[in-house]
């Protein structure tokens, strides 16, 4: 692997880990915390296995797919923090646009695809087909599961893009928010 790619994966693998203590400590509780936690580890160790299994094609690959779109939430975060609306509800827009496209159509068609079938007809000809499947189907688990919490967000991301219509593009309040945490925000201010 080159130092480039090294350093990526070392970044990301930080990223995730601090995200992980971030929302067991700091972080508001909201209704998504145990997806989130669970999303974070299954991403740390798919890093942690394309590394050291010399799987970082596609590690690569699935890291720039599964991470683009996150660029326009904090595009978007920052804008309605700003109270710049009209950045927030364009940046949402894009945001739903790329989480379609790359979490909901390419990663399952075609990350997933290539995981699960190209693979498998790989390990059929290996001669170490029992150490090998054992991180094959690991690997694949853990894919899958990203791809049943990317489709809970999207639940959970539709209703907000149904309500940002509803008020004429004005982004709303977070639907992962619990009306629990909305009070004690309030008690504590």
């Amino acid at each position: 692997m080159k130092l480039k790619l090294k350093a990526v994966y070392m970044f990301v693998a930080g990223f995730y880990i601090y995200s992980i203590i971030a929302l067991l400590i700091w972080e508001t509780r909201r209704k998504d915390f145990g997806v989130s936690i669970c999303h974070h580890v299954a991403t740390v160790v798919l890093i942690v296995m394309s590394y050291i299994c010399r799987l970082s094609r596609a590690g690569s690959v699935i890291l720039a797919i599964h991470d683009a779109s996150d660029i326009f939430v904090e595009i978007g975060k920052m804008a309605k923090y700003s109270s710049c609306e009209w950045l927030a509800a364009v940046a949402f827009l894009f945001f739903v646009a790329s989480w379609i496209l790359l979490r909901l159509i390419i990663f399952p068609l075609w990350i997933l695809g290539s995981t699960s079938y190209e693979v498998a007809m790989i390990l059929e000809k290996d001669n170490n087909k029992i150490y090998r499947s054992s991180y094959y189907y690991l690997f694949n688990t853990l894919l899958f599961s990203l791809l049943v919490f990317h489709i809970y967000w999207w639940v959970l991301i539709y209703r907000m893009l149904v309500k940002q219509i509803q008020s004429s593009g004005h982004v709303g309040e977070d639907v992962r928010s619990d009306s629990k945490a909305k009070m004690i925000m309030k008690i504590n201010l």
